[in-house]
């Protein structure tokens, strides 16, 4: 599997194929080519597709969005909460052990209930995710022998976290949505670019090195990345 920035795709070769083909399916980029298509062929390929690559990924994620908030449900790091809406004097998330109380002031006209509600529940899983990626990454950089900058917490459609080259690290709240195994990987990996800022050999080995599940879940994350959603 070979990432970009902005996605991941398989790389198939073929004795009797004479172009290369892009196809996505499932949500997944997979690139069909000849024998003799150098892999640097390849990338400057899919980067020159790029936009039509997103736009494919993006319908593939409208099309099978989540019903968590008709569910009446929401997960957390591996956890389903059980959600319930009320109305009250002021708007407020409330969180209690299994169950999370989503209160919005009932000032809020009716065609604006939608729209607070979600700014509600985002707000609360951004302050989820800064209070855990902190405890988290204070862990690994530990045993990994690293130390990080400022994290911040963000909501991109397009990463799961970045490392600067001044040791700010930042990861999307969106994880919080999966498993804590998964979004674990993404702190082990982030944390991995600050010996190795690139995607070279020597970094995917230090994240092996330190966790070993990684393929399971950028897996995850692969087939599992439209669930990531309120």
């Amino acid at each position: 599997m070979i990432e970009t920035e902005q996605f991941s795709y398989a790389v198939h070769y073929s004795s009797r194929r004479r172009s290369v083909v892009l196809q996505v399916k499932q949500g997944q980029l997979t690139v069909r080519a000849p024998l003799g298509y150098s892999l640097a062929e390849i990338k400057t390929l899919v980067l020159q597709k790029q936009p039509w690559v997103l736009k494919h990924l993006q319908r593939v994620e409208l099309q099978t969005k989540p019903q968590w908030l008709a569910e009446q449900q929401l997960p957390l790091l591996g956890t389903t909460l059980a959600l319930t809406r009320q109305r009250g004097g002021k708007s407020v998330v409330l969180y209690s052990e299994d169950n999370l109380t989503v209160i919005v002031s009932s000032r809020v006209q009716p065609q604006r209930y939608q729209k607070v509600l979600l700014t509600l529940l985002q707000k609360w899983y951004q302050q989820q995710a800064f209070s855990w990626f902190t405890q988290r990454v204070l862990y690994w950089q530990n045993k990994m022998n690293v130390r990080s900058g400022n994290i911040l917490i963000g909501s991109w459609r397009t990463k799961w976290g970045y490392c600067k080259s001044t040791s700010e690290l930042g990861f999307n709240w969106r994880l919080m949505m999966a498993p804590d195994w998964v979004a674990d990987y993404v702190v082990v990996h982030e944390l991995a670019h600050l010996k190795h800022l690139n995607h070279s050999a020597r970094f995917w080995q230090l994240v092996d090195e330190y966790y070993p599940q990684a393929e399971d879940a950028k897996a995850w994350l692969r087939h599992n990345q439209h669930l990531l959603e309120l």
